[in-house]
């Protein structure tokens, strides 16, 4: 988990149904944020990371957001995706296409994760909420930035308590700074 903490994370690239509600910004800019952990002390007084908030610049990320907890979860490592080129615009296909066949992978619940619930205003003012799973890939970039982190969003539960059909496929990537 040390590798999530402080971690400042700017998405360079979004796409699919949940992108629209979950990742849109008020700025019209791609979402930046930074994670900080959480701690629990054990019964020597040491903090044990618990989970992760974020923080992010004004206008950067959606108001829901605003005081979402990530907790940790899966027990796997995923290795699915190495030998990216940097990243460019001109090379998001490329990208695209190495994390949607990576998707089996990412559903996996075993895959290590951070996993949180963000609420989002329908388009008729009803609440909603998105699940989303960030994923650390370590040495996934050819280059300076060998990280890459994938945000993987999913419709939750409506507001009136039904549950709505999941869709699979879309999110964003991004490397951590």
């Amino acid at each position: 988990m040390k590798h999530w903490m402080y971690t400042r994370v700017t998405l360079v690239d979004s796409w699919g149904p949940g992108a629209s509600h979950t990742l849109h910004t008020p700025l019209g800019k791609q979402p930046e944020f930074t994670l900080h952990p959480r701690h629990l002390r054990d019964a020597g007084g040491t903090p044990q990371p618990a989970h992760f908030t974020i923080d992010f610049p004004s206008g950067f990320l959606a108001d829901g957001w605003q005081g979402v907890n990530f907790i940790p979860l899966g027990t796997k490592d995923f290795r699915g995706i190495k030998g990216l080129p940097p990243w460019t615009p001109a090379r998001k296909a490329r990208y695209r296409n190495a994390v949607d066949a990576a998707a089996d992978d990412l559903s996996d619940s075993r895959t290590r994760r951070l996993e949180g619930i963000v609420p989002y205003l329908g388009e008729r003012g009803s609440v909603g909420y998105y699940r989303v799973r960030l994923f650390y890939l370590f040495n996934a970039v050819r280059g300076k930035i060998k990280d890459l982190v994938v945000v993987q969003t999913a419709p939750y539960i409506a507001v009136n308590g039904q549950v709505q059909a999941r869709q699979g496929g879309g999110g964003a990537v991004g490397p951590p700074h």
